[in-house]
């Protein structure tokens, strides 16, 4: 909205091709009623190179940093990290986009919350398919041990997290850029040993694109290396426990996606044994569509 002043966000996007997508990203965070500080585009070595010129961005900074070799989403946050200007940072995949008019009104509950140290400010999402079809809601619940953290990545941090950069910087911890998949778990849990808890703003704020295609081989290397990891700096045994356990229900769902049914049961049976459960989820998980007040669809005014 013309006159408004920018939000003190810097909102982070990796971009590695979806050029369509990206552009869609963009433009659902230029026409947010209240601006960001500043838009930082991470090409993450996409052939050709991602070009932002269909999307004007009025008055609102955008830095394009691009990476010559595709090194993951890690690195990406990373340099957009080290790049960014704001007070605060917040993430958006670039097949992800934000719900209208939601940036103000995250901004807002933010703003009304005291706490010290590091809090990780999450959201709503709504769950979708390629076709933009809504599959559903979800909001999730909360967290403030490490355990829980070490259940899962059930907030989607990619898209949905707002931090204060002094806090996240002050820790000296990075995303993982040794790490192709859950990144983001490893990062958070290593946050969360530092002090790091979840807050929920009651708020859908962003559309999720859902993805359930990805390689089983690829999604059990990286399940092993980050075990690997952990078993060499923790020796909390109930957190490795839950650690694997959440790694074998990722296991468990690739194979499933893949057609490997028998191997996706082994997985699962080894998740139980390990946490003995009711439900498949470890972590702290959602409020779902039925669940969930029609009123955090929209969120709180802004006025």
């Amino acid at each position: 909205m013309a006159g408004t002043p920018p939000l003190p966000i810097s909102i982070i996007i990796p971009a590695y091709g979806r050029q369509d997508t990206l552009l869609r990203a963009l433009r659902s965070v230029v026409t947010q009623d209240a601006p960001p500080a500043e838009i930082i585009v991470v090409d993450d070595g996409s052939e050709p190179p991602i070009d932002v010129s269909g999307c004007d961005t009025g008055t609102i900074p955008l830095t394009v940093l691009r990476h010559e070799t595709n090194r993951g989403a890690a690195a990406a946050r990373n340099t957009g990290m080290r790049s960014a200007k704001s007070e605060w940072i917040s993430f958006l995949d670039s097949d992800d986009h934000l719900m209208p008019s939601s940036l103000a009104k995250r901004w807002k509950l933010i703003s009304a919350q005291t706490g010290e140290g590091l809090t990780v400010f999450a959201c709503g999402w709504i769950v979708q398919d390629k076709a933009g079809r809504t599959l559903g809601t979800r909001l999730p619940r909360e967290a403030n041990r490490p355990d829980q953290f070490a259940s899962g990545c059930w907030f989607s941090p990619g898209s949905c997290v707002v931090m204060n950069r002094k806090a996240v910087l002050d820790t000296g911890i990075w995303q993982d850029e040794e790490l192709n998949r859950f990144e983001d778990l490893d990062w958070f849990l290593s946050l969360s040993l530092r002090g790091a808890t979840l807050r929920t703003l009651p708020l859908i704020a962003v559309a999720i694109e859902r993805h359930r295609s990805q390689s089983p081989e690829k999604v059990e290397r990286t399940a092993r290396a980050i075990m690997d990891k952990w078993r060499r700096t923790s020796s909390d045994r109930r957190l490795l426990r839950r650690l694997r356990a959440y790694l074998d229900v990722e296991c468990a769902a690739a194979n499933h996606f893949a057609g490997r049914r028998f191997r996706a049961l082994a997985f699962w049976a080894r998740s139980l044994l390990a946490v003995p459960r009711l439900s498949l989820h470890l972590s702290p998980a959602w409020e779902t569509d039925t669940e969930t007040p029609q009123r955090f669809v929209s969120g709180p005014t802004t006025s």
